[in-house]
């Protein structure tokens, strides 16, 4: 996005004003106030800041990043931030333009620095942005995050070495679950490896886990199918005898079902792809989605899906 929505704009001059008062955002503690963009990102400062800090996501569950237009209220919290948590690799195309008119310049960190993309010609932004579906790259997401949050709270203090504890325990299950994901995944057949979706979210996650991926939609949710796609993938599902297609919580069914309709094929999950379930569900954290979604692709493709539990070897 090039620039910032009318009412962003306008709403500079009260973020100047409210900028110079941080215990309205702080509401009465001193905890430093970290804001995070997605729900993926909100939920990983969470789990390692823990209450050494106060997390502010701008997202809310099932949004998408490729459209999603800032808010006043946005601009208001990026301005009271202590630090801001981005994803990088332009997924959020609208985050620059709001951390340089939201107060001025923000301490922030990009969580996926050191992530190796997966290049993409012709795509605008050159990459894909959905790296968080290879959980080693998450890990590399959490170190980034977890070292900026020691360091904004103090790596002597009590508070600093809680989050350095968080971080080595975050990644320690991390590691279980990529395991855990590799032998699900494995007792799905041969011939029904192949993951078709609404966009195309899951590169990594097929790059890791060896699954062919297709998505109708291309990387970002604002690039339209054609009815060459659509025909495309039609053929697709018919060669490949694909069990099932997927759609998404983040992206419009209505050309995949389409999909399903014309070829006979199961319409399985939402697959969470741009965002984390909501708070309360199965989905409701970054380990949870990865498991849900896990479920969802092993069950639909014919594998045999057995549930991850916390602190399994």
């Amino acid at each position: 996005m090039k620039s910032l929505t009318k009412a962003l704009v306008i709403c500079l001059a009260l973020v100047a004003f409210a900028a110079c008062d941080k215990s309205e955002a702080k509401t009465g503690d001193d905890k430093p106030v970290v804001v995070a963009t997605t729900t993926m990102l909100a939920d990983l400062t969470h789990q390692i800041g823990g209450d050494a800090v106060r997390v502010e996501g701008i997202m809310k569950p099932g949004g998408d990043p490729h459209l999603y237009q800032p808010t006043p209220a946005d601009a208001r919290l990026v301005a009271q931030s202590d630090l801001v948590v981005k994803s990088g690799l332009k997924l959020e195309g609208w985050i620059d333009d709001l951390l340089e008119n939201a107060g001025g310049e923000r301490p922030t960190v990009v969580a996926s620095d050191g992530v190796e993309p997966i290049r993409m010609e012709g795509f605008k932004g050159g990459v894909d942005p959905h790296f968080w579906f290879e959980l080693n790259n998450w890990k590399v997401a959490a170190k980034n995050v977890g070292g900026e949050l020691v360091k904004l709270v103090g790596p002597e203090t009590t508070e600093g070495k809680a989050v350095q504890a968080r971080l080595e325990a975050h990644l320690a299950e991390i590691d279980r679950l990529d395991k855990w994901v590799h032998a699900r995944l494995d007792t799905i057949p041969k011939e029904q490896r192949v993951l078709i979706t609404s966009h195309d979210a899951f590169n990594y996650f097929g790059r890791a886990y060896d699954i062919d991926v297709v998505g109708l939609q291309g990387i970002s949710t604002d690039q339209e199918a054609s009815q060459r796609d659509l025909a495309n993938i039609i053929e697709l599902v018919k060669e490949r005898k694909a069990p099932a297609v997927f759609v998404e919580t983040s992206v419009n069914p209505a050309l995949i079902e389409q999909v399903a309709r014309e070829t006979g094929v199961e319409v399985a999950g939402p697959l969470y792809s741009d965002s984390i379930g909501a708070k309360e569900s199965p989905a409701g954290t970054f380990v949870g989605t990865m498991s849900e979604n896990v479920r969802m692709i092993t069950e639909a493709l014919g594998g045999k899906y057995e549930p991850f539990a916390k602190g399994e070897s």
